[in-house]
């Protein structure tokens, strides 16, 4: 399975269908049916088929009909509340067969207790009789109401999946778009391309190092292949290049360190996320002081959560604790990425560092360590 097609097949909610518009469709549908019953009946009365009169007759259509609605509406609810899908299919399908054996009972006590007001048998039978007459007569709508309320709600499921995927698609390329804006910004390259200049008589190895890097930095964002998600250990790859020329630019002012756990670089993170984070503690920490500076990397699992954490030493949050040289925007969309992601399992904190500096905190769920990360 690709990454595209992992995101897409994550647990999301599907709104409940509203409950005027149960019991309206079942309600016209039943009564449809009660109609096409009498329709039927009366051909076969014209026919002189069926000697029943048409008083019986409407009575035992709709209340045969009419009997269906509530348990319309419960079959529907059912198949909302208990899907026959993986990894719970087994308790869903009690729940289900515990449903078609009380109707099929509840139908039968029903024929029974109401045979003097509809008069269902012109000789009552047994009640063992209309338990078995029950059974041909309910198993098979019941079954089929079951099988079109799933059909429904993988219809349903399938509509949300495919919005969910065109929202992330849409955040994906704006953040891509905003990385590569970010990352071509004129005075990056200036900076970037006067380093290179100050280098190439000095140390042309340095030089040429810098310009190779820099062509690696521009490949990772214009070959983005626009995957949702990568690999921690493929969002480092994409970060070296971006590390090497800062530390070019920056020489001893800059000193990178890393703490990375070995079980969590396989887990899932949100393309880019990392050089965001990364990028914001070195522009908006480091860069405005001379003095020599450092940014801590760390990813560990916490429990069930993969926990990432840029920290730097820098001059710390403004009042308004964003950016102080931005908008916050490429914050803001990597929030609205995690939400789309991952609803309320992941999270994107930003906090001043002690005794100085900015802490940048990302926690992303993670399978339970009895299963396997996904890759």
């Amino acid at each position: 399975m690709d990454e595209q097609d992992e995101t897409i097949t994550e647990p999301e909610e599907v709104p409940p269908l509203p409950s005027w518009a149960l019991w309206s469709g079942a309600l016209g549908w039943w009564l449809a049916d009660a109609l096409v019953t009498v329709s039927q009946v009366r051909l076969l009365q014209y026919a002189g088929e069926a000697p029943t009169s048409e008083g019986p007759l409407w009575r035992m259509a709709l209340g045969s009909s009419l009997l269906w609605v509530p348990i319309t509406v419960l079959c529907l609810r059912l198949s909302e509340w208990f899907p026959l899908l993986r990894p719970r299919w087994r308790r869903a399908g009690a729940v289900h067969l515990a449903m078609l054996a009380t109707v099929v009972l509840g139908r039968a006590l029903f024929v029974v207790l109401t045979q003097d007001v509809f008069g269902w048998y012109a000789r009552p039978p047994g009640f063992g009789t209309v338990l078995a007459q029950s059974v041909v007569n309910n198993v098979l709508p019941y079954v089929l109401m079951t099988a079109g309320a799933h059909a429904l709600g993988l219809a349903r499921r399938a509509h949300v999946r495919q919005q969910r995927a065109s929202r992330l698609q849409a955040r994906l390329a704006e953040a891509r778009l905003q990385v590569l804006t970010s990352q071509l910004r004129p005075h990056f390259l200036f900076n970037a391309l006067n380093a290179v200049a100050a280098l190439v008589h000095k140390d042309p190895d340095a030089a040429e190092r810098m310009l190779a890097r820099l062509g690696d930095l521009l490949r990772h964002g214009l070959e983005s292949s626009g995957r949702q998600e990568v690999t921690l250990r493929e969002e480092l790859d994409a970060l070296a290049p971006y590390l090497d020329i800062e530390r070019t630019r920056f020489g001893e002012r800059l000193a990178v360190e890393w703490r990375l756990a070995p079980d969590v670089l396989d887990a899932r993170i949100p393309h880019l996320a990392l050089q965001l984070l990364v990028e914001n503690a070195i522009r908006h920490g480091l860069a405005p002081r001379a003095e020599p500076g450092r940014v801590l990397i760390s990813a560990a699992r916490d429990g069930d959560s993969l926990h990432v954490q840029v920290r730097d030493d820098g001059v710390g949050l403004p009042p308004s604790g964003l950016p102080r040289h931005g908008r916050g925007v490429g914050l803001s969309n990597l929030r609205a990425r995690l939400a789309a992601l991952h609803g309320t399992r992941a999270t994107l904190e930003l906090r001043p560092g002690q005794p100085r500096g900015t802490v940048a905190e990302l926690r992303l769920p993670l399978p339970s360590r009895g299963g396997e990360v996904a890759a």
